[in-house]
């Protein structure tokens, strides 16, 4: 259901509690791998060692945001 926001890079479908709270990269690179997690053919699914390097530089991401004092 949430897919075709998510290919289409929406953030409508974050919580409305979350908004400002994230830095929009992160989430758009959480968004593309868990697009790719539910992809219908196993080939183009993502190994979980490369769900975990997305998901680690997503959070990264997020760290920085957070440090900086940053809003969306």
């Amino acid at each position: 259901m949430a897919k075709p926001y998510l290919q289409a890079g929406a953030l409508e479908i974050v919580d409305e509690n979350l908004k400002g709270g994230f830095d929009v990269e992160s989430m758009k690179k959480v968004a593309s791998i868990a697009v790719r997690c539910v992809e219908r053919e196993a080939p183009h699914r993502p190994t979980m060692s490369e769900v975990l390097i997305e998901l680690k530089e997503a959070y990264s991401i997020q760290l920085t945001f957070l440090s900086a004092g940053g809003l969306y």
